[in-house]
C-alpha cells in the first residue's frame, strides 16, 4: 500500500508498506519517480507481488524501474530485488560486499536459517538470485556512487556498523533527505512508544554504527525516510535517539551478560513494556521480535570484543 507522498522539485518519492510478513507499517521501502525511477530496498521476498501491485496502482510498472537499490542483504530490504530484476534492465546499486550474496544467496540463506531457524523461510520467502548479466555498481566506504534521475540526484554512500554490507542514500534537492537503511532505531507506528535499536546478528558494531550516524548527521539533511518506518522531519531528534537508545541499550545488556541469551532477550522485553509503561502482552509479535533480534546482536558484538581484547 502507498502510505505517504513527498513531492520535491519535479519528482516524488513514495513510501511503499510492503506489509512484511502480514504486518502492516513493519518494512518500507522507497519509490523516487522522476525523469528515470529508483526503488530504493525491496522487501522480503514474500513481499514482492505487493510492491508490483502497489507499482501499479500509481502507473509504474516494474518494467519501468532504472535502479534498484537494495540498502543490504538482510532480507527485508533485499528479499525481492532478484524478483523485480527480472522484469527489466535496471541498474542495480549495492555494497561491494553485498554483491555476492546477490548473484548467489546460498550464504545468506545459511545466515537466515542460523538466525531466525530453519523454518524462517517458509514464512520470509526464498531469496532469487540476481542474474549475472546485470550491471551491479559496487559502494565502498571508499568509493560512493551518484546517479541523476533528472530533476534528484541520488548519491549511494556506504553506511556500516548494522551491517557491514550497507548504504543509504543521500537525495540531493532543494530539501534534502536521507534514506536511512537500518542507520536509525526503530520507531513502528503501530507501538509508537519508544525506539528500539537495529543492532542484530550476526555482524552489528557499535563503534561503526555511531560514526555513520554522525557522518549522516552531518549532512544536514531535513528529511529522513526510514524503513522501521516512515518519514520524519525531525532528523535531528530522531538521531539524538538513534545514538541514545543504542548507548542505552549496550550499557544495559553489558551489565547482565552473565544471563542465558533467552533470559536476556525476555529481560530486554520487559525492560521496553516497563518503559513504555505498556503490558508485555500489549507489544506485537513482531516489535518483540525485533526486541529479541537486536539483543542476540548486541550480545553477539559485546562477546566478540571481549575476546579481542
Amino acid at each position: 500500500m502507498i502510505l505517504d507522498k513527498l513531492s520535491i522539485d519535479n519528482a516524488d518519492i513514495y513510501l511503499i508498506d510492503t506489509y512484511a510478513l502480514g504486518n502492516p507499517k513493519a518494512v518500507a521501502c522507497y519509490l523516487v519517480v522522476d525523469e528515470r525511477v529508483a526503488l530504493v530496498d525491496m522487501g522480503y521476498p514474500s513481499s514482492h507481488n505487493t510492491i508490483i501491485n502497489d507499482l501499479i496502482s500509481i502507473g509504474i510498472t516494474p518494467r519501468d524501474i532504472d535502479y534498484l537499490i537494495p540498502t543490504h542483504l538482510h532480507l527485508d530490504h533485499c528479499g525481492s530485488l532478484g524478483y523485480l530484476a527480472m522484469y527489466n534492465d535496471a541498474e542495480i546499486i549495492a555494497h561491494a560486499r553485498a554483491k555476492k550474496h546477490i548473484l548467489d544467496p546460498t550464504r545468506l540463506v545459511s545466515s537466515v536459517k542460523e538466525v531466525f531457524g530453519n523454518d524462517a523461510l517458509e514464512r520470509f520467502g526464498y531469496p532469487n538470485p540476481v542474474d549475472s548479466s546485470k550491471s551491479i555498481v559496487e559502494v565502498t566506504a571508499d568509493k560512493s556512487c551518484t546517479v541523476s534521475l533528472g530533476s534528484l540526484e541520488l548519491r549511494c554512500i556506504s553506511a556500516e556498523g548494522h551491517a557491514p554490507h550497507q548504504i543509504a542514500v543521500h537525495i540531493n534537492a532543494s530539501m534534502p533527505c536521507i534514506i536511512t537503511a537500518d542507520t536509525v532505531s526503530m520507531l513502528y507506528p503501530e507501538f509508537p512508544y519508544l525506539m528500539i535499536p537495529t543492532t542484530p546478528p550476526p555482524s552489528f558494531d557499535h563503534v561503526k554504527y555511531v560514526d555513520t550516524v554522525k557522518r549522516l548527521e552531518s549532512l544536514d539533511a531535513r528529511v529522513l525516510l526510514m524503513p522501521h518506518f516512515g518519514i520524519s522531519h525531525e532528523p535531528q531528534h530522531v538521531f539524538d535517539a538513534t545514538l541514545d537508545s543504542i548507548s542505552e541499550w549496550v550499557s544495559i545488556i553489558s551489565s547482565n551478560e552473565d544471563e542465558d541469551i533467552k533470559s536476556l532477550e525476555d529481560s530486554m522485553i520487559e525492560y521496553v513494556a516497563s518503559k513504555a509503561n505498556v503490558s508485555i502482552d500489549s507489544i506485537p509479535e513482531y516489535v518483540k521480535s525485533s526486541i529479541r533480534n537486536s539483543t542476540k546482536g548486541i550480545y553477539a558484538y559485546l562477546n566478540v570484543a571481549v575476546h579481542r581484547s
